[in-house]
């Protein structure tokens, strides 16, 4: 039988071995053709979600139980899929169900990458496939608005809004959040945009917003394929005055706590 073709649009496929791409090209015909109901393979999801998926998952429930004493809502930045903005919506059902006041407000166009600039050009020979303008586009937005509505069936106070979605490009969709809700308090900001541009203009706007306690998680950090978000920390925050932290777990996730 023919072996499917690897491919994993958001990475590197030079950084796995043959096993690795073997597993990923197995993995979801696997879990398709397991027996079982959705709840019943859901129970033993364990079988199917691959550990870099569930090292990711991890990471943020770290980072989240740093904030669960510090008051003020989530910013997502670049909900793409819905991988962190979801995790942050789960974690806060579990560990605070009655705190009505912390939203978790993802933000993203849904068009992709509108420009590659300057800062953005890696030096290396790293490339993803989606890394161009128009990429990582995703068509899907109802699709998470009707994840957020089932979400909501499943949580305490699922009357109350808890997960919203703000569509536009950044950092003016920001902007227009913070018009209509003056009162925005941030205790958790991620990074998952990238490029420089946008990156850089919503570390300034969002640090007057940010109080001691709170947390700036930064998926990009350190890595040669996307130098822009470095380049935006140091000018905004300054890297001399920070504790960049991370879990052994997953390499690609850090963050750092005012005051600390």
């Amino acid at each position: 039988m023919r072996q499917k073709e690897f491919k994993l649009e958001q990475s590197n496929s030079n950084n796995y071995r043959e096993d690795e791409k073997k597993y990923f090209s197995d993995i979801g015909n696997y879990f398709q053709k397991s027996s079982g109901s959705f709840s019943e393979k859901m129970h033993a999801f364990c079988r199917y979600i691959p550990r870099q998926s569930l090292g990711h998952f991890l990471a943020r429930h770290e980072i989240f139980k740093e904030i669960l004493d510090i008051h003020g809502s989530v910013c997502d930045f670049g909900v793409y899929r819905g991988s962190s903005f979801f995790a942050w919506q789960q974690l806060s059902a579990i560990y605070e169900p009655y705190n009505h006041t912390r939203k978790i407000i993802g933000f993203d166009s849904f068009e992709g990458f509108s420009d590659i600039g300057e800062f953005d050009e890696n030096r290396s020979d790293e490339t993803i496939e989606l890394k161009k303008p128009g990429g990582m586009a995703f068509s899907g937005e109802d699709e998470i608005r009707n994840g957020i509505d089932l979400m909501d069936l499943n949580r305490p106070l699922g009357h109350m809004p808890k997960g919203s979605i703000v569509t536009g490009a950044l950092p003016d969709s920001f902007d227009s959040y913070l018009d209509e809700h003056p009162e925005t308090v941030i205790s958790l900001a991620n990074f998952g945009l990238g490029l420089y541009g946008p990156t850089v203009e919503l570390m300034r706007k969002i640090k007057p917003r940010l109080t001691q306690g709170s947390i700036v998680v930064l998926e990009e950090i350190n890595q040669a394929m996307w130098p822009g978000e470095t380049k935006a920390l140091a000018e905004v925050f300054g890297l001399n005055n920070l504790s960049l932290n991370r879990v052994a777990f997953c390499p690609q996730i850090s963050w750092f706590k005012l005051g600390s």
